[in-house]
């Protein structure tokens, strides 16, 4: 495919998923419960990773390493960041949460280091830094959030990626050989939805379909159909791509999750945020610099 078709690709799946802060803060507001919510966004998309493996002839086999490697991934990939995305979102300003997104790719570097599955490089040490003072940028200052009182669930939404960071690397070095990308999609989000499913229930919260407001219902839905899309063309970026250059969309996500924040909500961000966003951009930079390094070699 030329440059240009990929780097369209790349534009849309940053477009949608900059936008799932809006449509789970639209959710939200439309009274589905977090977990509600969470539940079919994750079983809907599994289903559709699911639905696109066997399709394409894919099958798996249930071993012990399979079963494991899907639990502990659907736990720490799935369950626990969507859930605590879709509660913060509801809380937050959609365009910060959006930068504090973008720290996943500074945390997975940390994380790989610290278990020794990169090695350290000093340009990606200082990128980490960066991160790690852009987001300092976005809790340390009072005038930074609309609302001192933010702050608590600023730092609950940090939780988000951390937990991507860190199942990253375990999603690496613990995959089990031969198991397709969609199939593993598939399996990390239908034991995700089925962790959330009790949670649903004991709650309270499990949503039955089409009975919230109109706005809600487009939104829930909206967010499995951009799911399922953005799963294929993120799997067909490290197809034709790879790693390296899908790693870009951090920018577009930030960039695209403040542009639906103001469209649809009005929002306003502070200087800080915006300082702390460029630091956090300058920071994934450093860090993926090394692997456009390595790839070249």
């Amino acid at each position: 495919m030329p440059r240009a078709g990929l780097v369209g690709l790349l534009l849309v799946l940053g477009a949608i998923w900059g936008g799932t802060f809006s449509l789970a803060r639209t959710g939200g507001q439309a009274g589905i419960g977090p977990f509600g919510y969470g539940f079919w966004f994750l079983f809907g998309v599994g289903s559709g990773c699911l639905a696109m493996a066997l399709v394409q002839g894919v099958r798996v086999t249930l071993s012990r390493d399979v079963v494991r490697f899907a639990v502990i991934g659907g736990l720490f990939s799935g369950a626990l960041p969507s859930m605590i995305m879709f509660t913060a979102v509801r809380h937050i300003p959609t365009g910060v949460m959006a930068v504090i997104i973008t720290l996943a790719p500074v945390v997975t570097y940390a994380t790989a280091l610290a278990v020794r599955h990169e090695r350290f490089v000093a340009l990606r040490a200082v990128g980490m830094m960066a991160g790690l003072a852009g987001a300092a940028l976005i809790v340390v200052p009072r005038s930074s959030l609309p609302d001192p009182a933010m702050i608590w669930w600023v730092l609950f939404a940090f939780i988000t990626p951390f937990s991507h960071g860190t199942s990253n690397v375990y999603a690496a070095r613990a995959r089990p050989q031969g198991l397709d990308s969609w199939m593993n999609g598939a399996l990390f989000q239908l034991v995700a939805a089925a962790v959330v499913l009790p949670f649903a229930l004991a709650t309270g919260q499990f949503h039955i379909p089409f009975t919230a407001p109109p706005a809600g219902e487009m939104a829930l839905w909206a967010h499995v159909f951009g799911g399922v899309v953005s799963q294929f063309l993120m799997f067909e970026l490290l197809r034709l791509a790879g790693p390296v250059f899908l790693s870009q969309v951090a920018y577009l996500v930030t960039l695209a999750g403040i542009f639906w924040g103001w469209l649809l909500f009005a929002e306003r961000l502070s200087p800080w945020v915006w300082l702390a966003a460029a630091v956090i951009a300058g920071g994934v930079l450093l860090v993926t610099r090394g692997d456009r390094r390595a790839a070249s070699r």
